[in-house]
């Protein structure tokens, strides 16, 4: 059911079930032998009770908690009648086709009950074969009735049934009510339709709510109601007993031909019974309440044999002892406990047994989706459509039994316990030659079991602690270790990306799902359900499934994965190679500054000539064919190649250790580009400067002392600055552009005023005289 399940009826076939639950109200019928839903009808309003009126599922009445009764055929719902009060229970009476419904009864006002007027009960009868309602029953509170009962009046001023029960043997109908009391009316006894008829009242009445009162855990702060109120009825196969549930937990067993109950049976809760049950097969009573089903003995002492239980089996030869299934009357056989609170209950047969007297299994309705089914073999076989279960419970069985021919002293009991292997340990082969105890096989220290073998437990301890001495520790290392990361787990952590997987183990393949988890196409979606998945966190941080990437099987089924790891690492030399010769043509060889030569150059020469030698002897001749004597083939040239990739890693290895330790010295040049790099910071033309430095080499010692001179001029100008290069720091002094500038321009003024200077000594010529045009002869 979508919500919950209320009642649970089987056809009397024993082939169908029926089922009402909620929500929205709805029908369920499952046929059994197929162990599948037949049909399914939804209601208008929420089932309270169910009756099957025909053998199968062809006619059925509902009864709904809108004051209404459906009558549904095999192609639906048939009609439906109304009812003057809501309805409580429902029963059929097969002797006179009458369909007996409980109701709340007719409430009166306080002031009729202050002036005597009392609440009146009814019974409605619908009669199936006439199709129209007949004269109902009707009765009386008993309330007013005790003797030395102060009764409240807000009990009497509505009476209403709550439960009714017809007996199977004899037309005897029982309904129990609010006030405590049961009701017995024969169904026998003809009626008129006189409405002062004295068949439409009990003919009997119990008291119930007398006889279980001081019995019981019923709490009336936390329940309301009154505690004796009957909330369920039953009768046994042979009319004789009677079962009465009420409000307070308490189940009365009586015998029709006493007043007095047999047995007061309570039930801890406190909580009201809402279904009892006889099971004639096994002697005991089924009783429920919302938490627990009590299955105790109804059989004692007294009780002869399980004829007097069922009629229908004739005094059949298979009985059982005087005390049932053993124990003294009351005595408890089991308690069945439900994941969910119980609604309703029933003992389901089969086609043999319809009404599950020698069936063993429960089906209940409760709080939740599932219909909760218990087998108690116990109680009697499990019913043909699911004989299965006697399988289950067969070992079981052997086994009990076993243990008690033992426990008796005989010999074929201690025989058939040690074929039960209960204080064994299953091993496989693999964890034999672990544990270096092959030398056991065929012995009977080791038994062999289908793939593998069984071991005494203590044995196998024994011989575990010897094996792994270590062990302990190593577990107590490992609790340890959880503990440190449980309380590291408590401190301030980093954000981290919760997507990203934290892969112990593959994180190759942890990186390539991750980036793939993000596309939308086939192979996205794939990788995204494998990454969420917590069925597969093992792969990423259990060792075992670490992937082999050099096994043959692995790279002959991802050839294209090999390959591409392949380049990677081709690649990865190139680059360390690359580096290598950038390390060597990067070394610092500027302008200015000479590489000296020292001794450990000459033993690394000596090295690499050493290496050269070594591969001149490993180099093959392509006319032999052979090397080390064997043949060239397919597997020599992969043996080749791979030791050739290994020896490339080598000597990059070898040569990096070697630029490590080697000490490279340099020589300053005083001269030519001296430190060109070393001040190279873009002040002016490094070039330009050299040039100059070469210029004033080529002069005389005259001349660079007047140059010198003629620079002590600028002495004031000069300034001076701190440069920073590669592998030095130098002071470094020039004369500002805007002072040579100004110094260049007296100086040529200076030389004009020499060169006028002179011309003034000279003679002078037309030209001096500033005419803009040449004078001209004219003819």
């Amino acid at each position: 059911m979508p919500i919950s399940s209320n009642k649970v009826r089987q056809s009397p076939d024993g082939r169908f079930l029926i089922v009402g639950g909620t929500y929205s109200p709805r029908i369920r019928c499952y046929e059994l032998s197929e162990m599948s839903m037949k049909f399914e009808r939804y209601l208008d309003s929420e089932v309270v009770d169910i009756q099957i009126l025909s053998e199968d599922y062809g006619k059925l009445a509902i009864l709904g908690a809108d004051r209404s009764v459906s009558f549904h055929a095999p192609y639906g719902n048939h009609s439906v009648i109304r009812l003057p009060t809501f309805g409580r229970a429902m029963a059929y009476e097969k002797t006179t086709c009458d369909l007996l419904v409980v109701s709340s009864g007719k409430r009166v006002s306080p002031g009729a009950a202050a002036a005597g007027g009392q609440a009146m009960g009814e019974i409605y009868r619908f009669n199936l074969d006439e199709g129209r309602f007949s004269q109902p029953y009707n009765f009386t509170s008993a309330l007013r009735q005790k003797k030395g009962v102060d009764v409240d009046d807000t009990r009497v001023l509505q009476l209403g049934g709550s439960c009714i029960a017809v007996s199977p043997t004899h037309s005897l109908s029982a309904i129990g009510a609010e006030d405590g009391t049961v009701r017995f009316w024969d169904n026998r006894a003809p009626v008129n339709s006189s409405q002062s008829d004295v068949d439409l009242t009990p003919f009997l009445n119990l008291d119930v709510a007398s006889a279980t009162a001081g019995h019981g855990f019923f709490d009336e702060n936390s329940n309301s109601g009154f505690p004796g109120e009957v909330t369920s009825i039953c009768f046994d196969a042979s009319g004789i007993n009677m079962c009465a549930g009420t409000k307070g937990g308490n189940v009365a067993l009586y015998d029709m031909r006493s007043s007095k109950p047999l047995f007061i049976k309570e039930h801890q809760y406190g909580l009201p019974i809402h279904t009892v049950q006889f099971h004639s097969g096994s002697g005991t009573v089924l009783s429920s309440d919302p938490k627990l089903v009590k299955i105790w003995n109804a059989k004692g002492s007294a009780s002869s044999s399980r004829g007097e239980w069922n009629d229908n089996d004739g005094g059949s030869s298979d009985s059982r002892d005087d005390e049932g299934v053993g124990g003294a009357l009351g005595s408890i056989v089991a308690n069945v406990e439900g994941t969910a609170d119980f609604n309703h209950f029933m003992i389901s047969g089969d086609s043999n047994d319809p009404e599950g007297h020698n069936s063993g299994l429960l089906v209940c309705t409760g709080e939740q989706e599932k219909l909760q089914s218990f087998y108690c073999p116990v109680l009697g076989a499990a019913p043909q459509w699911c004989s299965f279960l006697d399988n289950i419970t067969e070992e079981l069985e052997e086994k009990d039994g076993a243990l008690d021919q033992s426990a008796a002293g005989d010999d074929t009991g201690a025989v058939q316990t040690e074929t039960v292997y209960e204080d064994y340990k299953f091993l496989t082969r693999a964890e034999i030659d672990t544990l270096g105890i092959q030398n056991l096989v065929g012995t009977p220290l080791l038994r062999g079991y289908m793939h593998g073998f069984f071991i005494h437990v203590g044995l196998y301890n024994r011989i575990r602690a010897v094996a792994k001495p270590f062990e302990y520790k190593e577990y107590r290392s490992q609790k340890i270790k959880e503990r440190m990361e449980e309380k590291r787990a408590s401190r301030i952590a980093p954000k981290t990306n919760p997507q990203k997987i934290n892969a112990k183990v593959n994180p190759d393949l942890a990186d390539r799902l991750q980036a793939k988890s993000g596309a939308k196409t086939k192979a996205g979606k794939a990788a995204k359900s494998l990454v969420e998945d917590d069925r597969f966190g093992g792969l990423f941080s259990n060792p075992d499934f670490e992937i082999d990437q050099e096994a043959e099987d692995f790279k002959l089924r991802n050839p294209s994965g090999v390959a591409s790891s392949k380049v990677r690492n081709d690649r990865d030399m190139d680059s360390d190679q690359e580096d290598d010769d950038n390390d060597d043509e990067g070394d610092f060889d500027a302008s200015g500054f000479t590489k000296t030569s020292n001794e450990n150059e000459k033993w690394g020469s000596e090295s690499d000539d050493d290496d050269g030698q070594n591969d001149f002897h490993d180099s093959d001749s392509d006319e032999d064919g052979f090397q080390g004597g064997k043949i060239r083939g397919e597997l020599y040239e992969n043996k080749r190649k791979s030791s050739k990739d290994k020896k490339k890693k080598k000597d990059a290895k070898k040569k990096k250790a070697k630029k490590k330790k080697k000490n490279v010295m340099y020589e300053a040049d005083d001269y030519v580009g001296g430190g060109a790099n070393a001040i190279d910071i873009g002040i002016g033309n490094v070039s330009a400067d050299a040039s100059k430095r070469k210029k004033e080499m080529s002069l005389s010692m005259a001349e660079r002392l007047q140059l010198q001179s003629e620079e002590s001029k600028f002495v004031g100008d000069t300034k001076r600055l701190k440069v920073t290069g590669q592998g030095s720091v130098k002071e470094v002094t020039f004369i500002p552009k805007a002072t040579r500038k100004k110094l260049e321009a007296q100086e040529k003024a200076k030389q004009e005023a020499q060169k006028d200077d002179r011309v003034g000594r000279s003679r002078r010529g037309v030209k001096s005289l500033g005419f803009k045009t040449p004078f001209k002869h004219h003819q």
